[in-house]
């Protein structure tokens, strides 16, 4: 595959929720360590969260894989899920 491809990231839940931030912040630091590129698209608006399960927020998805539901994964499932996408 291309080398400079974008990885898609999707992160689903309210922006303030210390769930979310740990989330955001580990699949940058994992991006980082691999070198690669990702689109981080975050939503965070109340009227896309409400389609949602709130029970299930913060949501994580890598390409079209759903990630991670309610916890933060640990890296190296992140990174895995990262270098799949390559």
């Amino acid at each position: 595959m291309h080398p400079n491809k974008t990885i898609p990231v999707k992160l689903i839940g309210p922006p303030f929720c210390r769930r979310y931030q740990r989330m955001r912040a580990s699949v940058i630091e994992a991006a980082q360590r691999l070198d690669l590129t990702i689109e981080l698209v975050e939503v965070g608006e109340l009227a896309q969260l409400v389609q949602v399960n709130p029970l299930s927020l913060p949501r994580l998805y890598i390409g079209e894989a759903l990630i991670a539901s309610k916890n933060p994964p640990k890296a190296h499932i992140i990174e895995s899920a990262l270098a799949s996408q390559r």
